[in-house]
């Protein structure tokens, strides 16, 4: 019986940590799949990563200008560049450059809206999707939105099971990506 109470307690506590932080963090932004051709006006482009030839973790994003200064990346502030006030056709045409550098494959280009939270658009992501036969898998970032006090705030990571393929594989005695 203590043991089930034990039990029951923690798992109220975890849930309720969970609910805490998920409110630290605001209100989570949606994605959904866009058409490069309706994309339209003018963007500020920011390009994430692309640090090195077989470099994984870059992305790009468009962005519309009157949103850009209420944006942040939650990474070092020399991880990425913004290129302001572009056409969307050049906006797009950079980022699809961006997102191949390097010399891994890039299977396909995944381009998604951004929702602000209120039915608008705040801009699109552009990322890289690699053969499924590649180490680090199709989609090896996970990035995530939030928005809190009018502040939008992208989260990029690596996914879970991609950083433990990458950790164990620079280890001593393993091969290196």
């Amino acid at each position: 019986m203590n043991r089930l109470r034990s039990v029951l307690q923690l798992s109220a506590l975890l849930f309720l940590v969970s609910l805490l932080s998920s409110c630290a963090m605001g209100i989570q932004l949606k994605t959904e799949r866009a058409d490069p051709k309706g994309i339209q006006g003018t963007y500020d482009l920011i390009t994430y990563g692309c640090r090195y030839p077989s470099d994984i973790e870059h992305a790009a994003f468009l962005i519309t200008p009157e949103r850009t200064d209420s944006v942040d990346l939650f990474v070092l502030d020399t991880a990425y560049k913004i290129k302001r006030g572009l056409p969307a056709n050049q906006a797009l045409a950079e980022a699809e450059t961006h997102v191949l550098c390097g010399i891994r494959t890039v299977q396909d280009i995944r381009i998604r809206r951004i929702q602000d939270g209120s039915g608008g658009t705040l801009g699109y992501e552009v990322l890289p999707r690699y053969p499924a036969t590649d180490e680090t898998g199709m989609d090896p970032l996970l990035v995530n939105y939030s928005l809190k006090n009018g502040k939008i705030t992208i989260y990029i990571q690596f996914d879970p099971n991609v950083e433990k393929k990458i950790n164990s594989m620079n280890t001593p005695g393993a091969g290196a990506m």
